[in-house]
Order: structure tokens, then C-alpha cells, then sequence
């Protein structure tokens, strides 16, 4: 269980000069990959019931304030609805700059749609780079695509009250990735949070979603008594 599995899994990354529907179909397999193993993550930190589940359906949809949203990874129940959301979006392929604004304008949407239906929900997102993106610097700019989304994509994380603007994620998380080579180079994955601009593990990935989560629900606090049982053992 793990997001590198889930680079592995999607297999080799097309050449850019594959046709479109080769591309989208690369960047849809690995988006569901991607859910598949962000919903074992979060079970695995003491969320039940979160969708997908692997083998089972997919993204799941829901009723937000600008109608119908499709929900890649989600916690939710009858009693509460959405209360955990994780939104998967990538570029894949160059360039990698020109489609940023329109993949960082429909964030803003999808945010916004989630907490007008469900204010209180936590609304995260995990936005993907192969690693070229780190090595295409645009002439003029001194920081790299990725680098310079990761900044981007600040701007509209870190939201910490109900209350705060809805464009607003609780979280967005920058992944970086080599993806499956014939040259010998072994696949590998990496996150960066973009409140912080460090790196974390996957493990700190999951328990930073929790945390976040039961920061908003401290009536309803998650995975925390299991780990305390854990640590005495």
C-alpha cells in the first residue's frame, strides 16, 4: 500500500507526441490508482469507510452547492454527509505550465461547490508532476513548473475554519514522480505540502489529513486513542 504502488501499477508514461486520447487515458489510470491507495492510506490512520475501496467502485458523487460533484476519495455518512474529501488532479505531460491556471481555476470550483453543500467539510487535494515537471524551467523564471505550482497552489490551501473563504482547501499536497522507465531508474515518489514547501512521508501525508479532520471535529476524533494503544504495547 502505497502512492508509489500506485506509479507502478499505472505503468510507463507515454511519449508527448502519443495522441490525446493515449494521454488521458494515462492521467485517468493513474488518478484511480492514485484514489485507490489515498483511501487505503486514510483506513489505515482510523477513517472507516472511505470510497474507493480497492477492487470495489470508484469516485462517488455528490450534491454541492453548484450541483453534482464527483469526489475522488471521500469520507462521508448518512448522518453527516461529505465530511473528508480528497481531489486528485495531475499534468502529465508537457507543457506542463500551460494548463496550470485552468487545472488551478477548476480546484477553486470543485472547493467551492464541496463546502457551500458542506461547510465543515475537509476538502483536500493531491495535485501530480512527473518529474520533468521539476526540470522545465520556462525561459525568464528561475523556479521550475513544479515549484512554482507548489507555491501557486498555497494560495488556496490551509484553510482552518468553516467559516473561511470555500475556494479554499484545508489541504493541497504536491506530488512529484518518476514514472516506470525502461532505462534501469527506479520508480519513486515524492510529497511536498504546500503550506510548508517542505517534504513529508506518506505517513505524515495521512496523519496531517487526520489531523486536520479532527481539529474540525473534536467531538468525533479519529484514530488518535488506537495509536495511544499502539505506542503502550
Amino acid at each position: 500500500m502505497s502512492l508509489l504502488d500506485a506509479v507502478i501499477a499505472t505503468g510507463s508514461l507515454p511519449p508527448d507526441s502519443v495522441a490525446q486520447a493515449q494521454k488521458k487515458r494515462y492521467s485517468e489510470v493513474l488518478s484511480s490508482h492514485l484514489a485507490v491507495e489515498v483511501g487505503d492510506g486514510l483506513r489505515a490512520v482510523g477513517f472507516p469507510n472511505v470510497k474507493p475501496v480497492r477492487g470495489g467502485p470508484g469516485e462517488r458523487a455528490f450534491q454541492g452547492g453548484l450541483g453534482p460533484k464527483k469526489v475522488d476519495v471521500s469520507y462521508a455518512d448518512e448522518q453527516h454527509g461529505l465530511m473528508l474529501a480528497v481531489s486528485i488532479k495531475s499534468i502529465n505531460f508537457a507543457p506542463f505550465g500551460k494548463n496550470l491556471k485552468n487545472r488551478f481555476a477548476d480546484l477553486c470550483t470543485e472547493a467551492i461547490t464541496l463546502h457551500m453543500r458542506f461547510p465543515y467539510a475537509v476538502v483536500c487535494a493531491l495535485f501530480v508532476f512527473p518529474l520533468a515537471a521539476n526540470e522545465d524551467v520556462t525561459p525568464g523564471r528561475t523556479l521550475s513548473t513544479f515549484r512554482r505550482a507548489t507555491k501557486l497552489l498555497a494560495t488556496i490551501s490551509g484553510r482552518q475554519e468553516y467559516t473561511d473563504p470555500g475556494e479554499k482547501f484545508e489541504n493541497v499536497t504536491t506530488m512529484l514522480f518518476r514514472p516506470v522507465t525502461g532505462g534501469g531508474l527506479q520508480p519513486e515518489a515524492k510529497l511536498v505540502n504546500c503550506d510548508t514547501q517542505r517534504e513529508m512521508s506518506e505517513e505524515e501525508y495521512f496523519l496531517l489529513l487526520r489531523g486536520i479532520y479532527n481539529v474540525r471535529n473534536p467531538h468525533a476524533t479519529l484514530g488518535e486513542e488506537r495509536d495511544g494503544n499502539l505506542d503502550e504495547a
